[in-house]
């Protein structure tokens, strides 16, 4: 009988440790045995893929459009109002017209529309919070625009402009030449629009293509013409007669090149003038405006790339929030035809034309169809600080309803409308290198206007000048024609993610209404500076 070897002598089982590819144990005289993880439904806590419609110093796409409006006459201008920020006048073509108002002489003869709107805000819930009974449904602000009143005008609209002096007006300039005061009346269900007078502030041969307000609140006006001259005028006293408007200056700036754009400075002491010849020249001409201006300096050669010099905004304006102007150098932004946003320096005043700061394109380098380029921009309205938020009120917000809470200095931008290109958000931010850790215990008691005061006007803590810059950071392309308009409001709302003690948060934002010229639309908008 053959010896049998003791068991202990046999070859033992082992077991490696797992390897995740799967897990399997493998003993030497068995097949490999495989093991694989249960299948268990995880929670996932990777954070969202999408991005959030939040502006920084990066670049992103924006949900799609909130609210879109039907028109029936081509729009070619829109402006909130000063004062009421859900009142929009929106300036309209002649119907089937074969202009546009890049070319406002082939506007033809017929007669446009100027459009009274409402955006109102209408509180929604957040969709799929049924779901969860014991949570409290979130909230959400939804925008819903409303043609209250309509008025034909004697022909296609050009360029509005609301006063500075007296909310319920606004001028309104046409391709026949002629200038409108118009009267705007908002109260609940019996909101209207009608032409007070007519004027002309030139002769039958040019036109008016660009109106500003003196920010100096004294009525008076700059106009641009067709032929290359600009014109100072006041408001009569009577604005229900025709023909009324008192000539205060008329001079040529540059030469017979039509002027595309005027722009008053913050104190309405200087006046800033392009043409689609790339000349900008800045003059004084004072409050009153009763003296001859005098042309402080002219640039002729940094834009000239640029072909035409389509809109200028001297910045911060007047509507800029009030602590930011004593703490940032006065820039000229001026958007050129050729797509790109140029920044000058306006404190360097032994440099004569101010130097050229920064060049920004509305185009990334990803982009290949390179159709557009800048028309027209508008300001971004000062938004409340962010630790002020509590205070505020969810919906469209102004300085004036909350003179108590204090704007924040660091939320400032542009909005631009690119003709093909749809409209981009322009943002002005501090540089990365220049933020700087401060310690919590010297912080903690402190207000953050004080911790501004220490920061100093132009220094920061290591004696340098702090630097900012103009990001090119959202971009909307539901635009099926060209985008001539575009203005904005700012607004609070609530977030819709993310609760503190089971109470929503709120977040601050801009509102943002842009036009598509061919298909008669009218797009509205928001992000989030937050």
């Amino acid at each position: 009988m053959p010896i049998r070897e003791p068991r202990f002598n046999q070859e033992k089982l082992t077991m490696s440790p797992p390897n995740m590819k799967p897990w399997k144990m493998s003993p030497p005289s068995m097949s490999p045995l495989h093991m694989t993880p249960p299948n268990m439904l995880l929670p996932n806590f990777e954070p969202p893929t999408f991005k959030l419609p939040m502006l920084s110093a990066s670049r992103y796409f924006p949900p799609q459009t909130l609210f879109e409006e039907d028109l029936d006459c081509p729009p070619s201008v829109a402006r909130f109002s000063l004062d009421d920020p859900t009142v929009c006048v929106i300036g309209a073509y002649a119907k089937g017209t074969g202009g546009d108002p890049v070319n406002p002489t082939r506007a033809g003869k017929g007669r446009g529309k100027i459009y009274l709107a409402r955006v109102l805000d209408h509180e929604g819930e957040v969709r799929g919070d049924a779901e969860f009974p014991p949570d409290e449904t979130r909230k959400k602000i939804i925008p819903n625009m409303i043609i209250v009143d309509e008025v034909k005008t004697p022909a296609s609209i050009i360029d509005l402009c609301w006063s500075t002096s007296d909310q319920d007006l606004l001028l309104a300039t046409g391709s026949d030449g002629q200038l409108l005061i118009v009267q705007v009346t908002v109260g609940g269900r019996f909101s209207r629009i009608e032409i007070l007078s007519t004027h002309r502030v030139s002769n039958s041969g040019s036109l008016t293509t660009s109106i500003a307000f003196s920010p100096a609140g004294n009525d008076i006006v700059a106009a641009g013409l067709s032929d290359g001259s600009v014109v100072l005028f006041s408001l009569p006293d009577d604005v229900e007669e025709d023909s009324r408007i008192q000539l205060l200056q008329n001079f040529r700036p540059h030469s017979s090149a039509p002027i595309l754009t005027v722009c008053f400075s913050n104190d309405g002491k200087e006046l800033f003038v392009g043409d689609n010849k790339a000349t900008v020249s800045c003059w004084s001409i004072g409050r009153s405006a009763k003296r001859q201006p005098k042309r402080l300096w002219a640039d002729d050669s940094t834009f000239v790339d640029g072909d035409a010099v389509t809109k200028l905004i001297a910045w911060p304006t007047e509507r800029s929030p009030k602590n930011t102007i004593p703490r940032r150098r006065p820039l000229l932004l001026a958007g050129c035809d050729d797509g790109f946003l140029r920044i000058t320096d306006l404190t360097e005043k032994q440099v004569i034309p101010p130097p050229l700061t920064q060049e920004v394109n509305i185009f990334d380098q990803t982009e290949k169809d390179l159709d557009g380029g800048i028309w027209d921009m508008a300001l971004l309205p000062p938004l409340p600080r962010q630790s002020q938020l509590d205070e505020v009120e969810v919906g469209v917000f102004t300085p004036a309803a909350y003179p108590n809470i204090p704007t924040d200095p660091d939320e400032n931008g542009v909005l631009v409308s690119c003709l093909e290109a749809g409209a981009r958000v322009f943002v002005q931010r501090e540089e990365f290198m220049d933020v700087f850790i401060r310690d919590p215990e010297e912080i903690r008691d402190k207000t953050e206007e004080e911790l501004d005061e220490e920061k100093g006007i132009e220094k920061d803590w290591f004696n340098r000048e702090r630097q900012f810059k103009w990001y090119n950071v959202a971009e909307f392309k539901e635009h099926e024609g060209r985008c001539f308009a575009s203005s904005a409001v700012a607004f609070v709302d609530y977030d819709p993610i993310f609760k503190e003690s089971g109470v929503q948060r709120k977040r601050r934002g801009w509102r943002l209404l842009t036009t598509s010229f061919e298909d008669k639309k009218v797009h509205i908008w928001q992000v989030y500076a937050d």
